[in-house]
C-alpha cells in the first residue's frame, strides 16, 4: 500500500514538472512572438505583426495583449476596422469584472470607439465614450480631454455623413497605382503629365522594416483615352532615403521636393530645363530650419511660398507659414498664417490655388471628422484668411485625409486615399469630379517679356492691374532664363499688363472675356493674341442691336427686386436694368462723392448717338451720356452698389446676345472724366 502510494506521488510530481516545463516553453515561445510582433508594429509593418499575433492566439486564446494589439494593427490597415471591432469586443469579453472597470477595459473601449468612428458609426462611438466617462471615476484629465474632443469630432462626422457632397471618385488604375502606397498627385495647369510619389518596389531599393520601399517620385504622361505606365524620375534617385514630390508650378517647370537630410526633414526644388530635371537645390533659410519642414507650395506668380514647419512659437504641431519673395530674389522672414488657419493640432499639405487666394490644406483641428481632414480657406482683401471650410464627406472621413490637389476650375481634383473598395493596396491615386461647377473661372495667359526690355529677366516684373478699380492684383516674375511667364486672370474683368525693369516699362491691355475661360478652351492663350489698346482710349463703333428685341425683354428694377431673385424668376431671359425711378440726387450727390459702379456700353471718339429712341424702343432705360475731357463720349447703364452685383448683371447682359462689349466701371472714374460746365 505504501509502495503504491509512493509510486503515485512520484508520478504526480513528474507530471507537474512536465506541465510546468511545457507551460514555460509556451510562455517563452509566445513572449518571443510577441516581441517580434511589437517590433513589426513599431515600424508600421502591420501585416507581419498581425501574422505573429495570430500565432500567439492560436497557442493562447486568452492572451489579451496580443488580441488588443492585433486589433490596433487591423485599425491601421486599409480596410481592417471591422476586424479590429471583433478583436476589441473579444478582448472585453475575456476580462474579469475588475479588469473591465479598470485601465485595460477602458483602453479596449477607447480603441473600439475609434474603430466605430473609422467604420462611419459615430453614434456607436459616442455611446462608448459616454460609457467610459460614466463608469470610471479614475480617469485622468488628459483622457477626459481626449474623450471630450472625440465626442465633438463624432458630432462633426455625424453631420457630414448625413449631408454628403455629390462627387464622382475614379481610381486611376493599375498603370499608376500599385500594391504599395501611392500618393501626392501633382499636375500642371494643362494636366498633360501626372507626377506622384510611390513606395513601390524598385530594383535598387532595399525593403524597409514596414514592408514597403523608400518613397520615390514617378511620372506618367496623360492621354485623353489612355494611361501610360508610370516611370521613375531617376534624376531624383540620389540616395535611399524618402524623397517625395510636394507641389508643382502651374507651367510644370518647377517642382518642390521633400527629403530627409542631415538636418531632418527639409524642402528642395528642381527645375525642368526642357530635357530633364535639374539637381535638387535646398531652399535657403528662413524657409528651411533645424526643425521639420514637410510640405511646400509655390503661388502661381512665384512670389509666395506656403510651407509647413514645427518650428517654435507656433500654435501647436505643424503650422502653415508663408514667405514672400524679396526684390533681391531672397525670401522674407516666415509669417505664421495665424489661428484662423493653424490650430493646436497638425496642419499639413498646403496647396495654393492658381487664383492666388484659395488655400487647400489638411488639419486635425477646426471641425474635423477625425484625424486629418481637407479644408480650404480664401484670402480676403485685408490679407486675412476666411474661416476654413471642411470639404465634407466622402472627401473627408474619420481617418487621415490629405494630398488633395485641385485643378484650375476647382471642380476636379486629384486625391490619394486607401479607403475605397477598388484600391490596389495601400493608398491609391484618384481623380475627383464634383457635381457642382466652380464659381471661379480663370483665363490662362502665356507671355514672354518684350525684347526691348533686354534679357536680364531677373530684374523684370510683370504687374497686373484690374482697370475698373485700378487695383494691383498680381506681380509676376518671369522665368530668369527665357523670360516666359503665365498669368491667371479672373474672367469678366479687364486688366493692364505692365512689363517693367528698373528703367523702362511696356503696358498693354487684356479683356478676359468668358471665351478665354480655361474651362472652355482647355488651353492657355498667347498674350499677343488678346493684347489690345487701353479700354479708355480705343474707339468703339456703335453696335447694331437686333430689332426683334422688345418682346423678349422684361424691365427689372434692381432696387425693388433682389438680383438673385430676378434671375430665378426670369429663367434665363435677358435682363435690362431700369432704375430710372431713382432720383438724380439719390444716385449722385456730387461728382466727387460718386460711389458704386455702372456698366459702360459705348465709348465713341468724336461721335455721339443722336437718337436715344433706339434704346427706348428696345426697352432699355436709364442710359446716360457722358461728354468726357479725353475726347470720348461714353454711354452707361445702371447704378449698382456692389462690384459683384455689377459683374453679375454684366454677364447676364452679355448672355442675352444683344451686347458684345461691356465694361464694368466705378462711377467715380466715369464722372472724373466728365467735362464740367
Amino acid at each position: 500500500m505504501n509502495k503504491f502510494f509512493n509510486k503515485n506521488i512520484v508520478c504526480f510530481f513528474l507530471l507537474l514538472i512536465s506541465t510546468i516545463t511545457f507551460a514555460q516553453k509556451i510562455k517563452k515561445s509566445t513572449n518571443k512572438l510577441f516581441e517580434e510582433a511589437m517590433e513589426f508594429a513599431e515600424y508600421a509593418n502591420y501585416n507581419e505583426a498581425i501574422y505573429n499575433f495570430k500565432q500567439i492566439l492560436s497557442i493562447d486564446s486568452m492572451h489579451i495583449d496580443a488580441l488588443y494589439n492585433m486589433g490596433l494593427c487591423y485599425l491601421n490597415t486599409s480596410n481592417g476596422a471591422d476586424t479590429a471591432v471583433i478583436c476589441f469586443k473579444d478582448g472585453l469579453s475575456k476580462l474579469t469584472e475588475s479588469e473591465n472597470r479598470g485601465y485595460v477595459g477602458n483602453e479596449l473601449r477607447l480603441s473600439l470607439a475609434e474603430a466605430h468612428q473609422v467604420m462611419l458609426e459615430p453614434n456607436k462611438a459616442i455611446s462608448l465614450y459616454n460609457e467610459i466617462i460614466n463608469s470610471s471615476s479614475e480617469l485622468d484629465s488628459l483622457t477626459r480631454l481626449y474623450i471630450s474632443k472625440e465626442i465633438s469630432v463624432c458630432n462633426n462626422a455625424s453631420f457630414f455623413i448625413q449631408n454628403p457632397i455629390e462627387i464622382e471618385i475614379i481610381n486611376l488604375g493599375s498603370n499608376i497605382n500599385s500594391i504599395y502606397d501611392d500618393h501626392s498627385p501633382l499636375v500642371a495647369v494643362d494636366e498633360k503629365e501626372l507626377i506622384f510619389t510611390s513606395r513601390r518596389k524598385w530594383i535598387k531599393l532595399p525593403l524597409l522594416e514596414d514592408g514597403q520601399f523608400a518613397e520615390k517620385i514617378y511620372s506618367v504622361s496623360l492621354d485623353k483615352n489612355n494611361w501610360e505606365s508610370a516611370k521613375l524620375l531617376s534624376m531624383f534617385f540620389k540616395h535611399y532615403e524618402h524623397e517625395s514630390a510636394a507641389s508643382i508650378s502651374p507651367d510644370g517647370r518647377k517642382i518642390v521636393l521633400f527629403r530627409n537630410d542631415e538636418h531632418g526633414k527639409s524642402l528642395y526644388w528642381s527645375k525642368y530645363d526642357g530635357t530633364e530635371w535639374t539637381h535638387p537645390e535646398k531652399f535657403p533659410e528662413p524657409i528651411n530650419s533645424h526643425y521639420e519642414e514637410t510640405h511646400g507650395s509655390l503661388s502661381s506668380d512665384m512670389n509666395s511660398f506656403y510651407f509647413t514647419s514645427d518650428r517654435p512659437n507656433g500654435y501647436g504641431g505643424l503650422d502653415i507659414y508663408v514667405c514672400n519673395r524679396l526684390e533681391s530674389g531672397g525670401w522674407s522672414e516666415p509669417r505664421n498664417l495665424g489661428p484662423q488657419i493653424n490650430s493646436e493640432y497638425d496642419e499639413e499639405t498646403p496647396q495654393i490655388h492658381y487664383d492666388g487666394k484659395t488655400l487647400y490644406f489638411s488639419s486635425e483641428g477646426h471641425n474635423s471628422m477625425g484625424k486629418l481632414d481637407v479644408f480650404y480657406s480664401e484670402k480676403q482683401d485685408d490679407e486675412e484668411w476666411s474661416i476654413p471650410v471642411n470639404m465634407g464627406y466622402p472627401i473627408n472621413t474619420p481617418d487621415d485625409d490629405f494630398f488633395f490637389t485641385p485643378t484650375i476650375n476647382k471642380s476636379r481634383a486629384y486625391y490619394a486615399s486607401s479607403r475605397f473598395s477598388d484600391n490596389y493596396g495601400g493608398s491609391d491615386i484618384y481623380v475627383v469630379k464634383f457635381k457642382h461647377n466652380s464659381n471661379t473661372e480663370l483665363a490662362v495667359v502665356e507671355g514672354v517679356i518684350d525684347s526691348s526690355l533686354g534679357e536680364d529677366y531677373s530684374k523684370t516684373r510683370v504687374l497686373v492691374t484690374r482697370t475698373e478699380d485700378n487695383k494691383l492684383i498680381g506681380e509676376y516674375r518671369p522665368d530668369e532664363e527665357d523670360g516666359k511667364y503665365m498669368l491667371f486672370l479672373e474672367v469678366g474683368d479687364q486688366y493692364s499688363i505692365t512689363e517693367e525693369n528698373n528703367s523702362e516699362e511696356i503696358t498693354k491691355y487684356i479683356n478676359a472675356t468668358e471665351e478665354l475661360s480655361y474651362m472652355k478652351t482647355k488651353h492657355s492663350v498667347p498674350f499677343v493674341d488678346i493684347a489690345m489698346a487701353a479700354p479708355l482710349k480705343r474707339e468703339l463703333e456703335p453696335m447694331i442691336i437686333p430689332t426683334p428685341i422688345i418682346d423678349e425683354l422684361e424691365i427689372i428694377d434692381h432696387k425693388t427686386l433682389p438680383l438673385a431673385e430676378s434671375y430665378s424668376k426670369q429663367q434665363n431671359k435677358p435682363i435690362i436694368v431700369d432704375n430710372s425711378n431713382v432720383s438724380e440726387t439719390e444716385k449722385i450727390k456730387s461728382s466727387e462723392e460718386v460711389n458704386g459702379y455702372t456698366i459702360q456700353v459705348y465709348a465713341l471718339k468724336l461721335k455721339r448717338i443722336k437718337d436715344f429712341s433706339l434704346f427706348a424702343s428696345k426697352g432699355i432705360k436709364n442710359v446716360k451720356e457722358h461728354n468726357c475731357n479725353d475726347g470720348y463720349t461714353r454711354y452707361t447703364i445702371g447704378h449698382f452698389t456692389t462690384l459683384s452685383e455689377t459683374k453679375a448683371m454684366k454677364n447676364k447682359l452679355l448672355k442675352s446676345g444683344y451686347f458684345t462689349d461691356l465694361w464694368v466701371r466705378p462711377n467715380k472714374d466715369v464722372y472724373s472724366l466728365r467735362v464740367t460746365k
